[in-house]
């Protein structure tokens, strides 16, 4: 027993030595840079500087590294640094001032921390301060306010949306919260609105082919919506505020301090239940709604301080109700289903749990799972629709420095998933309608993949990647990437993404008219899945303009569809689905301007995007619906003395595409061109210790525009001729809110 424990104690000791940590100092000039963020690129070790630039990186393995140095107003850094056993080691790093913002960190295009400037992926941020431009309890009021991004309302009634990107429909994006695709197919239509902003640290964007490391189905581009650390959240939060349409909502956070497990706390509460209808139709203007998220999220630290396991979860109940005046002012449950008066109500229960484990080497290997439980009780006039949705996932990553220029990530992935509804999607019915066998949609998709990112040189970096899925019903797809960087200068970037993409169709999870009892579905076909190329070149150039830095991205992005299923609106009571015969086209070109005066208390961005989305098939050519030739979205602050500040914020919609029908319901074929615009101000006041606390008044639709009534043949609701889908922009007009925010540190 005396010797085992010797040996022990040897082991012990020589692991020990093996390890060391490597103590430093980030300097400008003769200056500290306080609160630096200090990285071992390619892996998930690292460490923040204090107030006078110091840092430690405790107990790291002997070896070379490249530190990645980077500090809010300076030019990020990279240093190669050897690491010597049985001894500290010391560095002082120099940075420089930049001529704007050296940029956020993101996870989104490489599945490892980088900077925004190092990424070979384009990568659009949202900040949080952005996400507090326009009292919202809902990310999808926000996210519209990006350029290139909209947001399509599919439903008058109900208010089901989604979000395009690039004018392509809303299931081609992969929604992921913390790099994990949880918010899939029908949990995407209703989950996402139920995200506040207040939990949000940033939001990532990916315009363009992402498929090697998020799946085939991200054929239009990523949002990975990244919710705000226990580390750096503040103690404590809360977020009020109201609206002239009835609409009353808080946000709750705190971060109890328990050693080295740091925990975030979150519960909102949204609630409206004012009938509105000025535009004549006797339908409610806006859906009400009743919803409450419970949010938590937990940081496990081993004794060296180092992450090992973070946890996750969210329970979402959301209850939503449109229709008539009389639906809604005499509404119970008994006149759900009933044809007295005509009325939708959804309720949703969705579960979510996600998390991550750190491997202890230096290498930041973890293992990411995900699962959510979605149930769905909904009722669209007199047709029901219960359906069911359960996703698990899992992914190991396991990145390897090769040496400061090459780095190689490998991953696995395997995805579960079950839908089950009472329609005929997954069950087969007699003809008195009772159900005589059920068939879920079960799916299990096993994955791997693996990247190589290159530095070339200061100009040239490179990020090479091949996906493999396995589905059943098709087989072995392969999903490629290519990405390049070139930076020839310090001002100028050129981004080159090329992949593919890959999509099976779930009809009755995607297309909120074909399971709300508005029309039948129809298929002309067995529906062959979707397979697609595409690629986006994106270049940056900033302008010093002396102490009013000017930022110019202009990006073209290009997809082609092969087997592309849309649905035809033509035939009144229908929706005919098929694969096309020939092909689809999405592409365009999008501007873009972000300016910080230096001698100004005054920021801006503004962008537009020009799109072209269309088909080819028996040698014509017809606009897809719903996707705007041009979309743009300006938004501005300006801070006065006093700690006030000015939000500006607009978004410009072109002509779009629309469903036709005939007489006597004929409507335009194509939407007007329109503008929506908002204005708020908020008042900034500090308290001791470093809170604050916010106060804001707000304008939404501040010119009060709204398309006309959206319904065709509101007065026969549960006739064949009813249609909810005539939506191209706002329903309901000009909106005040006013709200409080504090944060304790």
């Amino acid at each position: 027993m005396k010797h085992m424990l010797l040996q022990i104690a040897l082991l012990a000791a020589l692991d020990a030595a093996a390890q060391t940590s490597l103590e430093g100092r980030v300097v400008s000039g003769d200056a500290p840079v306080p609160f630096a963020s200090v990285g071992v690129r390619g892996t998930t070790l690292g460490a923040a500087a204090n107030l006078d630039g110091f840092f430690v990186l405790p107990s790291l393995p002997a070896g070379g590294y490249l530190l990645v140095v980077s500090a809010v107003g300076y030019v990020t850094e990279e240093l190669a640094v050897e690491v010597r056993p049985g001894q500290t080691n010391r560095v002082e790093i120099a940075l420089r001032e930049a001529t704007i913002e050296a940029g956020d960190i993101v996870v989104t295009g490489t599945l490892i921390e980088t900077y925004v400037k190092d990424s070979p992926v384009k990568v659009d941020v949202i900040a949080a301060r952005f996400l507090e431009k326009i009292p919202t309890a809902n990310v999808m009021d926000v996210l519209q306010q990006v350029n290139g991004l909209y947001q399509q309302i599919d439903c008058a009634v109900c208010g089901t949306n989604n979000i395009r990107i690039n004018g392509m429909d809303g299931p081609y994006t992969a929604v992921l919260i913390d790099g994990m695709p949880i918010m899939s197919s029908l949990a995407t239509v209703y989950g996402l609105n139920g995200i506040s902003p207040a939990l949000i640290k940033q939001v990532e964007v990916i315009k363009g082919p992402i498929s090697t490391l998020y799946g085939s189905e991200a054929m239009g581009g990523v949002i990975n919506i990244i919710t705000k650390s226990p580390q750096t959240a503040p103690r404590f939060s809360i977020n009020t505020f109201a609206t002239s349409d009835a609409e009353y909502a808080v946000d709750l956070g705190v971060v109890p301090s328990l050693g080295r497990i740091a925990s975030l706390l979150s519960a909102t509460f949204f609630h409206n239940d004012r009938f509105l209808d000025d535009n004549g139709d006797d339908f409610a203007d806006l859906t009400l709604n009743t919803r409450v998220s419970l949010f938590g999220k937990t940081s496990f630290a081993d004794r060296r301080g180092r992450q090992r396991l973070d946890l996750s979860s969210r329970y979402y109940v959301e209850d939503r109700l449109g229709g008539t005046r009389a639906f809604i002012e005499r509404f119970s449950d008994a006149l759900r289903g009933s044809d007295t008066f005509y009325g939708e109500t959804i309720r949703t229960r969705r579960l979510e749990l996600l998390g991550s484990y750190y491997f202890s080497d230096a290498a930041g290997a973890k293992l990411s799972f995900a699962y959510n439980d979605h149930r769905q009780d909904s009722y669209y006039g007199r047709d029901s629709y219960q359906a069911s949705q359960s996703t698990g996932f899992v992914q190991g990553l396991w990145p390897l420095q090769l040496n400061a220029r090459h780095a190689v990530l490998l991953g696995s992935a395997l995805r579960l998933q079950r839908y089950d509804d009472n329609t005929g999607s997954t069950g087969r019915y007699d003809a008195g309608g009772e159900l005589v066998r059920n068939r879920p949609d079960d799916r299990f998709i096993p994955g791997l993949f693996a990247q190589h990112e290159a530095v070339w040189g200061p100009a040239v970096r490179t990020l090479a990647g091949m996906r493999l899925d396995y589905q059943g019903d098709a087989g072995v797809i392969a999903s490629p990437r290519i990405s390049v960087m070139v930076s020839p200068g310090e001002r100028s970037t050129a981004r080159l993404n090329l992949g593919t993409g890959f999509r099976v169709v779930n009809l009755f999870t995607e297309d909120h008219a074909a399971y709300s009892g508005a029309r039948a579905t129809i298929l002309l076909e067995d529906l062959k899945p979707e397979r697609s190329v595409s690629g986006t070149l994106s270049l940056q150039h900033i302008l010093p303009l002396g102490i009013r830095p000017l930022t110019i991205d202009l990006e073209g992005f290009y997809t082609y569809f092969t087997n592309k299923i849309e649905p035809n609106y033509e035939t009144a009571g229908l929706i005919l689905y098929r694969n096309l015969a020939g092909s689809a086209t999405t592409r365009g070109l999008s501007l873009t301007l972000s300016q910080s005066m230096g001698d100004l208390p005054l920021s801006y961005t503004a962008g537009i995007t020009w799109m072209d989305v269309f088909v080819r098939e028996s040698g014509g050519r017809m606009p897809l619906e719903f996707a705007p030739s041009f979309q743009g979205a300006f938004n501005a602050t300006y801070r006065l003395l006093g700690g006030l500040a000015i939000d500006y914020t607009a978004n410009l919609t072109g002509p779009m595409k629309l469903p036709e029908y005939a007489p006597p319901f004929s409507r335009p074929a194509w939407s007007p061109t329109y503008s929506v615009h908002n204005l708020q101000v908020t008042k900034d006041l500090d308290l001791p210790g470093g809170s604050l606390v916010q106060a804001y008044v707000a304008v939404e639709n501040l010119f009060g525009y709204t398309q006309p009534a959206p319904l065709i043949d509101p007065q026969n609701p549960f006739g064949d001729r009813f249609d909810t889908a005539y939506v191209y922009g706002p329903i309901h007009g000009r909106c005040l809110g006013a709200g409080v925010r504090l944060m304790v540190r």
